[in-house]
């Protein structure tokens, strides 16, 4: 078992930055492929959702950059059944933070949405012990 897919989207606002935006996505995938989609808000105003496909082993070092943080692990670990659907993980990165240059879990609008997929043999315990056992924890716990 093992991550196989990261998916990272984030809608940037006619407020914010493109640029900004992106080279925050490009700082945390390592990637400079982003696509890109013209969106229209409630009111008519422009929104981008901006949209980064992880595969493979660039998909298992950006699952190891954002859980490399103790703050970050606990986090994930604290609320890890709320955050799973499958063998998706739900993960949430604070986007001012990103734009800093700090990988850090976030909550509510003003985030940058992941999913982290797991696949391959089944793990013992499903993919709650799967993420648990990546995240350093055990089942047991949580």
């Amino acid at each position: 078992m093992r991550v196989k897919q990261v998916d990272v989207s984030v809608l940037c606002h006619a407020t914010e930055d493109p640029e900004k935006l992106r080279a925050a996505l490009s700082f945390l995938t390592g990637s400079e492929r982003i696509a890109e989609e013209n969106l229209e808000g409630v009111y008519g105003e422009p929104i981008t959702l901006m949209r980064v496909k992880q595969e493979g082993k660039p998909a298992e070092q950006l699952f190891e950059r954002i859980t490399s943080d103790p703050d970050n692990k606990k986090k994930l670990l604290d609320d890890l059944e709320l955050r799973l659907e499958g063998w998706k993980l739900h993960v949430r990165l604070d986007k001012q933070e990103l734009v800093k240059g700090r990988i850090s879990i976030g909550s509510g609008d003003n985030t940058i949405k992941l999913v982290v997929v797991a696949g391959g043999k089944a793990e013992k315990g499903g993919s709650k012990g799967f993420f648990a056992a990546s995240l350093g924890g055990n089942i047991e716990s949580h």
